[in-house]
């Protein structure tokens, strides 16, 4: 895979109101009625924009049908064409009526921070964090129960993971993983966890999926994850969310470790803040909507 081949994020939120109320009208987008004496318009698209819009307005995580052709004025054959559509290509997930939106969506919005170039933007403050630590750097995403590097700053070292820009790794074995599983809504989560067949690639990885929804949760409440020889042996990794304007979780923060370098209170107490702090430094950069060229 390429480094530029699917790239993942949080489907940005944030018109709700308007959405739910059945108002096409979007601030920068022109009417459909306008739009549709255009042979380029299509109806379709536009209705189903407007039921992830609808998903992603933050109220509610699941919606009917019917709910759905209420909220948008639109009739509930058409809704039920855009959900099952939806659904075959994986967006969204029905459980017996209900509807709610899929891990995969959050490739959608990964688009919005490509747009601003979030990996130019992001990459001087990573190489920063590597140089000022002297470890790894990475920036990943979700993607299907995979994390998905968007970019790494390699320290030099003997003792490395071969890793690159574009690299796949399970969600459940990665420090950065556990930070973006943390993030999803429980019912996602358990959803998860429910389809995860976890492997052993060392001794000290988790595979007891009771004990790695206990270790999620307490990354929830903590707001950072670190791990320590589950992946490698010797490699441990310290690993933070970076949010987008509205607090959605889009991406996150890694340093890659050495652990018999460190001990753990050097940890929290140093490289905790130092890496805690380039998120900062992201997040004001893409809450800002900072264009790069």
């Amino acid at each position: 895979m390429s480094t530029r081949e699917k790239p993942s994020s949080a489907l940005a939120a944030g018109r709700g109101a308007a959405v739910r109320a059945g108002v096409r009208a979007m601030p920068g987008r022109k009417e459909p009625a306008l739009e549709a004496a255009r042979s380029e318009y299509l109806e379709s698209l536009d209705r189903g924009l407007r039921v992830l819009e609808l998903f992603g307005s933050g109220e509610r995580h699941e919606y009917t049908m019917i709910e759905v052709a209420e909220a948008l004025g639109m009739a509930r054959a058409a809704a039920l064409r855009v959900l099952a559509t939806l659904e075959h290509l994986g967006y969204l997930h029905s459980s017996g009526r209900a509807y709610a939106l899929t891990p995969r969506v959050l490739g959608l919005g990964y688009a919005y921070l490509s747009s601003l170039g979030f990996r130019a933007v992001a990459r001087p403050i990573a190489d920063a964090l590597m140089q000022e630590t002297g470890e790894t750097c990475s920036i990943g995403v979700l993607d299907r129960g995979d994390v998905v590097y968007v970019l790494r700053c390699e320290a030099r070292r003997i003792i490395r993971i071969d890793l690159t820009a574009g690299s796949r790794i399970p969600a459940y074995l990665n420090s950065m993983g556990r930070v973006l599983l943390a993030a999803l809504p429980e019912r996602e989560l358990r959803r998860y966890l429910a389809a995860l067949k976890p492997v052993a690639v060392t001794r000290r990885t988790l595979v007891k999926k009771s004990e790695l929804q206990q270790v999620i949760a307490a990354v929830r409440a903590a707001g950072w994850c670190y791990i320590e020889g589950e992946v490698e042996q010797s490699v441990a990794g310290i690993a933070a969310p970076i949010r987008d304007r509205d607090g959605a979780t889009v991406a996150a923060l890694n340093l890659s470790l050495v652990h018999s370098r460190y001990s753990q209170r050097h940890i929290k107490s140093e490289l905790l803040p130092k890496l805690q702090d380039g998120v900062r430094r992201i997040e004001t950069i893409i809450r800002n909507e900072v264009v790069v060229a």
